[in-house]
């Protein structure tokens, strides 16, 4: 039966998020007509808390700035770009709560009956660095080439291994352009393959392997050389290969190599390194010098690295108070509800239509996973992978594209009928903002039954005219986990509060099994993909596990099946249970992915919807859309369409200050673009401040090879709930929620 009252309650902490620097520093930079260049200089020479953040950032940069303040670049347009780039990372040191290196940070809080959000000085804040995934991963695969260590470690199957009649099929890697490259590479079985892996599915030294090959036909010698085939071409993976679960990698490897012989100037070299990286974190500001001779002292160790790919630090806030108002939980839930009305269910996906097609070969019967997603032999996965999610329509739109010969048909639901009426309204009255209410909606219906079990939303509480007031634009992730587990290394609170999730989970699934997915599509990408292992149980596919082998669900032990609807069931063999599949962290898992990967990540939101505003394809008919409220919620941003022709009068060669300013002052007029607005890059924002010519002729630089931009509107006014003193800071809370109806009935 359908719930109709909201059934989320938010869990007791929550994690808020913050830049570095205070919005008053980048308004204070940019508060004349032009940014003061030896100003500009002076902020950056003097603050070794900035060098280090744009060091970590972009080392070329540094350099490169570095000699602008020695004064050893002359050329102008080469300065003038400096200025930009060091302008733009100031906006976003002082404006963009992502938590990027030491941009922007993170910290706990919690729950009362006032908000109350102090810093402590951004001095204070704490740090948590640890090498590049991109410099271990290079590192371990360079150790087992080394004969000497090769020979004592244990080597096991590859993790994509699964057999097809007489053929054993995985997936091998190569490098091309620096970038991983995946193939499929079939074996011919035979007695001798077939004995290799078995011995191996424990772990196996590579001389005990060759042992089980040796008898009349095959020497010693033609044994090794077999097996180092196998090794070279992936079939074998050693105990070094990439974890992206569990204690940190570089942790992971210390253990490893401290199990090995004759490696002892190696081990000592690594392990000071990282000793010398701790020490690091003491502080903000370090000099570069110390970040320069970890690096020097790593040359040793003979692996190449390119210092823009060898550091990766978070930063941490620390608190003196850190309570948000119960005041914000009751508009959130208000909204969840609104969001519940208009999101339209998912009625047709990439995962439902492989299920129909699962089903009508082979009805609900079981079928090894690695078989039905195999192009040759069974269904196969992502075959319309531009398709993506079909939502049901209701109202259509036809507008003319930009061939006078064609037409577009925008569709739009139900709600964004409605919003287009109010939108029309908005426009002939010249109102700025749109607002709605439950009356608007009250013949939509909710269902609470098609969410998450626990859920998240990003929240910024902004204040106008004395009133807090929450942008949200949606609810969602397969697990409120998501967002947070980078994070958990680094921060023992985050780790505590990202458990508790976790554990709720569990506890409203006893019958059946969540496992994380562990998969490093990428090296680099293994930094935001690397985490604790929180679950009980992992599908490792292409990385390591490193729980205990009866922990670890491989490939081949997991099987699928389908409903006539295209609901898909996934099973263990060895445990006998449903498999619900999670991926604890903020990955991108649909772009390029291999689909055994892409799959396992897709059914973990299987029937389930994520909440939040859409324009659809309104957003494509007007430049100007303004800001939609309800009941004291942003639920959009005003934004601007703005093409290369409506600012060509800005872009010309020979703009002075005065003549640029009569431009500008045109411009803002004939748009009402406010003084302060974020230039919008998928999900990259920019802080502009449109008074400081500087900051404008940055936007310039930064849209002028663009047909179109998007700008919107910039929330934060002269007061903010964060304070550092008397500096206000913009900010970003990560509240989780939890179905409180499922967990109470397994409880």
């Amino acid at each position: 039966m359908t719930m109709k009252k909201n059934p989320y309650r938010s869990f007791d902490k929550c994690v808020v998020r913050t830049p570095l620097l205070p919005l008053s520093y980048f308004k204070e930079l940019t508060k004349e007509d032009n940014v003061d260049v030896e100003d500009l200089k002076q902020t950056y020479a003097t603050n070794a808390i900035i060098k280090e953040a744009i060091f970590l950032a972009s080392p070329t940069l540094y350099e490169r700035l570095e000699k602008w303040c020695s004064n050893e670049i002359t050329d102008k347009k080469e300065a003038e770009k400096l200025v930009y780039s060091l302008l733009k990372y100031l906006s976003r040191m002082s404006s963009r709560c992502t938590p990027f290196g030491l941009f922007a940070g993170t910290g706990i809080g919690s729950f009362n009956e006032r908000t109350s959000i102090e810093l402590e000085p951004y001095e204070k804040f704490g740090r948590h660095t640890r090498f590049d995934m991109n410099y271990l991963i290079a590192l371990s695969q360079n150790l087992v080439r080394e004969p000497s260590i090769k020979k004592q470690l244990l080597f096991y199957p590859n993790s994509s291994l699964y057999r097809v009649g007489n053929e054993w099929r995985y997936i091998e890697y190569i490098y091309h352009n620096k970038k991983r490259n995946h193939q499929m590479v079939s074996l011919e079985n035979d007695d001798n393959l077939r004995r290799i892996i078995s011995a191996a599915k424990p772990g196996a030294y590579l001389s005990d392997l060759s042992k089980l090959l040796v008898d009349d036909e095959i020497t010693t010698g033609d044994a090794i050389a077999f097996i180092d085939e196998l090794v070279s071409s992936q079939l074998l993976v050693s105990e070094l290969e990439p974890s992206v679960s569990g204690p940190e990698f570089s942790f992971q490897l210390t253990t490893y190599l401290k199990k090995l012989k004759g490696i002892q100037l190696l081990l000592e070299t690594f392990s000071q390194a990282n000793q010398n990286l701790e020490s690091l974190d003491k502080k903000l500001g370090n000099p570069i010098k110390s970040y320069l001779k970890i690096a020097n002292s790593l040359k040793n160790l003979e692996t190449k690295f390119e210092l823009k790919h060898m550091f990766q630090t978070d930063m941490i806030l620390h608190l003196k108070e850190n309570q948000l108002g119960h005041a914000t939980i009751d508009k959130a839930l208000k909204a969840l509800t609104l969001f519940n009305k208009i999101t339209p269910p998912r009625e047709e996906t990439m995962l439902s239509q492989f299920g129909k097609a699962l089903y009508e070969r082979y009805e609900n019967r079981e079928v090894p996973l690695a078989k039905a997603l195999d192009m040759e032999i069974g269904i196969g996965y992502k075959q319309n992978q531009g398709s993506g999610d079909v939502n049901q329509l209701i109202d259509d739109i036809v507008t003319p594209t930009s061939n006078k010969n064609t037409f577009q048909k925008i569709s739009l639901t139900a709600y964004q009928k409605i919003l287009h009426q109010k939108l029309i309204e908005s426009i002939k009255l010249e109102y700025p903002v749109i607002h709605l209410s439950d009356k608007d909606f009250e013949k939509f219906e909710v269902n609470w039954d098609d969410l998450a079990d626990t859920i998240s939303a990003m929240i910024q509480v902004v204040q106008e005219q004395g009133n807090d007031k929450l942008f949200i634009s949606g609810f969602g992730g397969s697990s409120s986990a998501n967002l947070l587990a980078r994070f958990c290394h680094g921060d023992k609170e985050i780790n505590l509060h990202t458990r508790h999730i976790v554990e709720r989970e569990h506890k409203m699934n006893p019958n059946k099994i969540l496992a994380e997915i562990v998969h490093l599509p990428e090296s680099r990408v293994g930094n935001i993909l690397m985490r604790p292992a929180f679950r009980n149980y992992e599908i490792p596919y292409l990385a390591k596990s490193i729980l205990p082998t009866e922990k670890q669900l491989s490939i081949d032990d997991l099987v699928i099946s389908a409903r006539r609807d295209g609901r898909v069931t996934l099973r263990s063999i060895s445990m006998q249970k449903e498999v619900i599949p999670r991926l604890s962290n903020a990955h991108n898992f649909s772009n390029q992915s291999l689909p055994i990967y892409n799959f396992l990540a897709d059914l973990q939101t299987q029937g389930r919807r994520m909440l939040g505003f859409g324009w659809g394809g309104l957003a494509e008919l007007y430049k100007f859309l303004p800001r939609v409220e309800f009941e004291g919620v942003i639920l959009s941003k005003a934004q601007w369409t703005i093409s290369k022709k409506e600012i060509e009068n800005l872009m010309l060669e020979d703009t002075s200050d005065a003549k640029l300013k009569v431009a500008l002052k045109l411009w803002k007029k004939t748009y009402q673009i406010p003084q302060y607005v974020l230039l919008i890059e998928s999900d990259n924002e920019l802080l502009i401040n449109t008074d400081n010519l500087t900051a404008v002729r940055m936007l310039l630089n930064e849209v002028k090879k663009k047909a179109r931009f998007k700008l919107s509107e910039f929330l934060f006014g002269e007061e903010t709930i964060v304070k550092q003193g008397s500096n206000q800071y913009t900010n970003q809370m990560i509240i989780s929620f939890v179905n409180t109806q499922k967990q109470n009935g397994h409880e």
